[in-house]
């Protein structure tokens, strides 16, 4: 299976955990919504006010990890890398498809203050529960 087909089906997921570590190594996760993943990376995005954010910009290294049941094919993918912020770049494309934008920044000067973030270096697994298939793959700019 190839790297791009793996990166459309997490984007295709579209929620994923990531965990980060604060300041104390003290670990935390959260649901992201997936805004873009392709040949190039994933791109997220959140809030400069967030302690999301802040862990982000203290400890660039993350883990991601999303799942897909449909009928009996379950689907895993697992990311650990390193992301930087890109500012506003790709800002539209993160928020193209995102279900819950409206939800987790509801005024407008709530989304422009968000920062996108790349996950561009990385190494990925890729496991279909189901079917037994098992995929490693890179993430490099």
């Amino acid at each position: 299976m190839e790297v791009n087909e793996i990166l459309r089906i997490l984007e295709e997921m579209n929620v994923a955990v990531v965990a980060t570590a604060d300041e104390n190594n003290q670990p935390h996760a959260r649901h992201i919504h997936i805004g873009v993943a392709n040949e190039k990376g994933v791109f997220f995005m959140t809030s400069p006010k967030t302690n999301f954010y802040k862990q982000l910009k203290q400890n660039p290294k993350v883990a991601i990890t999303a799942m897909k049941s449909e009928d009996y094919l379950i689907q895993v993918i697992r990311i650990e890398g390193v992301v930087k912020e890109i500012g506003r770049e790709r800002l539209e494309e993160v928020l193209k498809d995102n279900p819950f934008v409206k939800d987790v920044y509801p005024n407008e000067e709530d989304i422009a203050s968000v920062q996108v973030f790349h996950l561009y270096e990385g190494k990925g697994f890729y496991h279909s529960l189901t079917q037994g298939h098992k995929y490693v793959f890179d993430i490099h700019e």
